[in-house]
């Protein structure tokens, strides 16, 4: 046994609990063995004893230090990730709203089968409703009780530093569930925005996901992922009267919570945002409505929503015109959008046509009355028919059509695949015409931008 495995067996005896070889790595161990070997040799030399114990527990302390530095250094970098990884997450919470990992990473369906639920207004104390007991709020008390229920929408279709901080565009929205939907309209929310945010009236913000668009009728539905919030109330707009007084709570501007108050002005107003969009049954109102207000809350003074209002329908060249489109209009849209993400059996014929109406057609030489047809889309079944750009449909299934709502109406009731006979009038290149009738299927009509994208089974 040389001097090496001897003074190891004697340290092994002397310290049984220490794990001594378990403590260093091959190449310290190594290192020891040469140290020891070096120790024997020095002291052959000088004939000194003890100075083996001396350099083995310090090369041994050597290897023990170098491998607790590197596990220090490992914990620290884990502690500096972890940090980092949690300011980050803060950092695009309070940018992006709570609940923007779910939206992002997740993408389970939010559609269920959904009726617009009656909630009871907040009760407030005495000072803050009329003093004849009809239960109707004072404005203060509408204000204080209903602003909950009303969040601002900000927009983002770039996000940079500079569109971070205010958001490309703003509106409003109401809350319709304790769990999150929210009802506010398809221009604040359409052209597919990068990030849509919503802010509460305690100013917490939430990341936002479109549950269904329609354009059609300037209506969508959100969703955030929370629980607990305060829903507002939906009343039958049928009992508006004109003259009564009302309340809009929105966000003009980016003003979270600003209140405006006025009368209605007219009820049952056919309102319609562009040529080609449906005309909606709205509230025509006084009350001051700015770009922002789109999506927000019109309440009657018992605290209950009677219409969604529009920045869009309100007059641009008139002061005192506003808009707001009717409870009765919007809750089958609201309850279609949260079901289905869009409008079912909503038909299209496939033709943009101008109104022409027997004054028009006498004062501009046409020979009939109808829809003047200026395209027709080529994906539609009536693209298959005899039918061209320049011609003149004048009835449809039998009735006499000279605009829009005439048009609706003819196909009312109908269902995609439905086929439908139309007449038509051919001006000739000689000044005569030529009556032909074309049978044709109405389309799904799928303008309800997130609609029937659930998977199939």
């Amino acid at each position: 046994m040389d001097l090496f495995e001897k003074n190891l067996q004697e340290i092994e005896e002397k310290y049984p609990c220490e794990a001594v070889p378990e403590c260093a790595d091959s190449e310290s161990t190594e290192n020891i063995q040469e140290d020891a070997e070096s120790a024997d040799s020095s002291e052959k030399a000088t004939g000194r004893k003890g100075d083996f114990d001396d350099i083995f527990w310090g090369s041994v302390m050597t290897a023990t230090y170098r491998k607790q530095s590197n596990a220090a250094a490992f914990f620290r970098a884990a502690c500096i990730t972890i940090i980092l990884a949690l300011l980050l997450y803060m950092m695009s919470t309070i940018m992006l709203g709570k609940g923007w990992i779910t939206n992002t990473l997740l993408h389970a369906s939010d559609k269920m089968n959904f009726t617009l639920p009656l909630y009871e207004t907040p009760k407030l104390d005495e000072s803050y409703y009329m003093p004849d007991g009809s239960g109707r709020y004072t404005t203060e008390g509408l204000a204080k009780a209903l602003t909950p229920s009303v969040v601002s929408v900000v927009v983002y279709y770039d996000v940079t530093p500079t569109t971070i901080i205010g958001g490309s565009t703003q509106g409003s929205g109401i809350i319709i569930t304790e769990d999150g939907y929210i009802v506010t309209n398809a221009h604040v929310v359409d052209n597919s925005p990068t990030l849509i945010k919503v802010i509460l009236h305690d100013d917490t913000p939430y990341a936002a996901k479109v549950i269904g668009s329609d354009p059609k009728t300037d209506l969508a539905v959100l969703k955030i992922e929370a629980a607990g919030l305060s829903p507002a109330v939906f009343a039958d707009s049928d009992s508006v009267s004109p003259g009564e007084e009302v309340v809009a709570i929105g966000s003009p501007a980016g003003l979270y919570g600003s209140i405006t108050k006025g009368v209605v002005s007219a009820v049952g107003r056919e309102i319609r945002t562009q040529v080609e969009n449906l005309e909606m049954e709205c509230i025509q109102i006084d009350a001051a409505i700015n770009p922002g207000n789109s999506g927000g809350a019109l309440f009657n003074m018992w605290g209950q929503v009677v219409g969604v209002i529009s920045s869009k329908l309100s007059a641009t060249y008139y002061d005192g015109i506003g808009f707001a489109i009717s409870t009765k209009a919007a809750k089958p849209i609201i309850e279609q959008l949260i079901e289905f993400g869009g409008i079912l059996d909503r038909v299209r014929i496939g033709i943009t046509f101008v109104g022409v109406d027997e004054v028009a057609a006498d004062s501009y030489g046409y020979p009939c009355a109808g829809l003047y047809i200026a395209k027709i889309d080529e994906n539609c079944d009536i693209s298959n028919t005899e039918l061209l750009v320049g011609d003149f449909i004048t009835h449809i299934n039998g009735k006499e059509v000279t605009s829009l709502n005439e048009t609706m109406e003819a196909v009312s009731g109908m269902k995609p695949g439905d086929e439908v006979t139309a007449d038509v009038v051919r001006i000739d290149p000689n000044g005569g015409t030529t009556n032909f009738t074309i049978t044709f299927k109405l389309e799904q009509d799928n303008t309800a931008t997130q609609g029937f994208v659930e998977e199939k089974d």
